[in-house]
Formats: structure tokens, C-alpha cells, sequence
């Protein structure tokens, strides 16, 4: 009887994103070891409670952090993979090495997963890619594969961190195609935030830091709205918390663009925001992800325009689902978008494409099954 591990390098009830990935995380699970028994999911602390997105009665949840070295925390992992027989784990950005690692595989682990939802390295010269690929090779104790959730996160471990290409595979994320839906004609967002009708709604959803280029989309609304005159477009931007749009305030405060641009906060509704408005936003100018947000976006029908980022570039067919512009450059993003509030056509063919890209390879359950797939082959080897 074959035991899986999912572990995190979090706690429990950490917030939306992990929250997304937790579900599939356990649907995979189930496709590799059946029974609700023999599936764990551990955390590094549980002090927000038993984990909301886990079934109702599952019970196999434990507190466990792979970085820590204290006897009490390697005896104590050591005997549950023993006891509950796992030979598997599935761990959450797991590094080269952890202290936890030997333990494990001495207790029985047979494959250990890495799964990263971030960059694992920035990419290296040559001359030092050899040794960080001669100090991989040197690692007795450490994960057999790695799964990232875009190319060029996968390229970071390749050409940066020094790991096998073999050891390496691709599985983008997916979206509840049932959750978030296009929705044309529904003036919801319009109606929760006292947004005019008659506008269209440019929307971003995600953090606030810097990197996320919060500044160069107010830039591009300013551009629009001072520059250009446009009285027929809106600014929607969702994420923010504990005050942290005030930052923004004074880039367009006193001024006409003011009344075209809004802070909505951290939003539990975001699947009806998304399909009331017209055209989704993602203008980081450091790096950035896959995001799931991107996904949802494109699901709901909204075509996408994102900054010509590692990870980001990967969410959109460019001039098909959506444009890539410069990254930084808030001129270029607000040229794009004018071009569609100009052209009713090109929008109805990127919000169509939007949708059908996500249908034939970005649902969560296309994102379950590659999983299965990758997973299975890892543990045949």
C-alpha cells in the first residue's frame, strides 16, 4: 500500500494561490494512490486550522517543514513515512537540498517531486553553470524530479541551477473552466465599484510590490485619459490591502484621471468581476510567473496584454489572445489598449481565442492529468 506525501512550504489556510493548487494537488494524488488513506498533506505550521480546501473527514494532515534540522522534527517525519508506508512526496518549491531529504528516503521514500511555483534560479555563465551542475551530480539526498509551471521557470533550473534537463518537465497551471466563464452583457463589476456603464474596464488582480508594474498601468491610464481625451475607459485594479494603494495616490490625484481609476482590494468574487470587463492587464517589470490570474482572465473572455516577461509572454498568443508590449514602457501598454477600445472586431476575436485557448490546454482538469502523467512516469523509473 503506497503512501504520497504533498507537502508545503507554507502553512495551512495560507491564501488564494496555494489554495487553487491544493485541490489539484489532492485530485492527483487520488489518480496515483486511489484511497483517501494513503494520501498526507503536510504543512509547515497549522496555526490557521485544518486545511478549508481538503475534503470534509480527511483526516492526514500533519505540521512538517523539510528545513528543519532539529532531531525532534527528523524523528518525528522519519516515523511517518515509515508507519503510514509513503514512498512518494510531492513537495512545494523544494530546494536541492533539505535537511528532511535523508530522512525520508532512509524511512523508505522512494521518489521525492519538487514542485516550484517560482523561479529556482537566476540564469548563470557557463563557467559556473559546470559547477553548479557538478555540485547536483555531487547530491546523494535530493528531489528525482522537478515540475515547473513554465518554460522559462524550467529554464532557471536548467541553465541556473545546474539540473538535469531529464529531470525537468513542464506542466502549465489550469483554471476551473466552470468558475470562471465569459458572462457578456453582465454589468457587475460596473455595479459593485460605481463604475459608469458605459465604460470599459481595463482590470488587474495580483500583488501590489513593486515588480508587478501597478505604477506603469496608472502611467498608461494616464496616458489614455489626459493625453488622449478617452472619457470611455476605466481602470480596475484588485489586490490591494492594509492601505497599500496609497502609494499610487499621488500619481494622479487632483487630476481627471482620479474619477477613471479604481482600488478594489482583496476580492472573493473575482470570477463575476472578471467577464464584466473588457480587457485584462499583467504589466510586471520584474520577473513573473505563469500567473494564475492570467488564466482567469482568459477564461472569463478577456483578451490579455502582459509585459514582455520570462513566464508572462507564455500566457498569451500574441496579436491572437492578446498583445505583448515592452515591459516598463506605459505608452506601448496604452497604445494596445486603445486599439482595442477602437476595434470592436479584434476584441470579439481575442475574447473568443482567449476562451478556446484555455479550453484545449489550460483547464485544471488538463493541469490533473499531465500531472498524473509526469508522476507516474517519475515513479516507474
Amino acid at each position: 500500500m503506497t503512501g504520497m506525501l504533498v507537502y508545503f512550504h507554507c502553512g495551512s489556510n495560507t491564501g488564494y494561490a496555494i489554495e487553487s493548487l491544493e485541490k489539484v494537488f489532492y485530485q492527483m494524488s487520488k489518480n496515483i494512490v486511489f484511497t483517501d488513506d494513503r494520501i498526507h498533506f503536510g504543512y509547515t505550521d497549522l496555526d490557521k486550522g485544518f486545511p478549508r480546501t481538503l475534503p470534509a473527514g480527511f483526516s492526514n494532515v500533519i505540521q512538517f517543514d523539510s528545513s528543519d534540522s532539529s532531531k525532534e522534527s527528523l524523528k518525528f517525519i522519519g516515523n511517518y513515512v515509515r508507519d503510514n508506508q509513503i514512498e512518494i512526496a510531492f513537495g512545494f518549491d523544494q530546494p536541492l537540498s533539505r535537511p528532511g531529504y535523508r530522512t525520508m528516503k532512509q524511512a523508505g521514500l522512494k521518489k521525492l517531486i519538487s514542485y516550484w511555483g517560482a523561479p529556482m534560479s537566476s540564469i548563470n555563465p557557463r563557467w559556473k553553470l559546470f559547477l553548479k551542475q557538478m555540485e547536483v551530480r555531487m547530491k546523494r539526498y535530493k528531489p528525482d524530479h522537478y515540475i515547473f509551471e513554465s518554460k522559462a521557470m524550467a529554464d532557471t533550473a536548467v541553465y541556473g541551477r545546474g539540473i538535469h534537463p531529464k529531470d525537468v518537465s513542464i506542466v502549465y497551471l489550469g483554471v476551473d473552466i466552470e468558475k470562471y466563464n465569459p458572462d457578456a452583457g453582465t454589468y457587475y463589476a460596473h455595479d459593485v465599484f460605481g463604475i459608469p456603464r458605459e465604460r470599459r474596464i481595463v482590470v488587474y488582480s495580483g500583488h501590489m510590490e513593486e515588480r508587478k508594474g501597478v505604477h506603469v498601468i496608472i502611467n498608461a491610464a494616464i496616458n489614455l485619459i489626459v493625453e488622449h481625451g478617452r472619457n470611455d475607459v476605466h481602470f480596475l485594479l484588485m489586490g490591494n490591502k492594509d492601505g497599500e494603494e496609497k502609494r499610487f495616490e499621488h500619481m494622479y490625484h487632483g487630476t481627471r484621471t482620479e474619477q477613471y481609476v479604481t482600488f478594489g482590494g482583496y476580492r472573493n468574487d473575482i470570477n463575476r468581476i472578471f467577464p464584466s470587463c473588457f480587457v485584462g492587464t499583467i504589466a510586471s517589470t520584474g520577473w513573473d510567473s505563469f500567473t494564475m490570474s492570467s488564466l482567469e482572465m482568459a477564461a472569463s473572455g478577456l483578451p490579455l496584454i502582459v509585459s514582455d516577461l520570462q513566464g508572462l509572454v507564455e500566457t498569451v498568443e500574441d496579436k491572437v489572445t492578446g498583445s505583448i508590449f515592452e515591459r516598463g514602457n506605459h505608452v506601448d501598454l496604452a497604445r494596445k489598449i486603445q486599439a482595442l477600445l477602437d476595434d470592436q472586431k479584434l476584441w470579439e476575436s481575442m475574447s473568443e481565442r482567449s476562451r478556446e485557448r484555455i479550453l484545449s490546454g489550460f483547464t485544471a482538469d488538463i493541469q490533473i492529468k499531465r500531472l498524473t502523467s509526469v508522476l507516474t512516469d517519475v515513479c516507474r523509473k
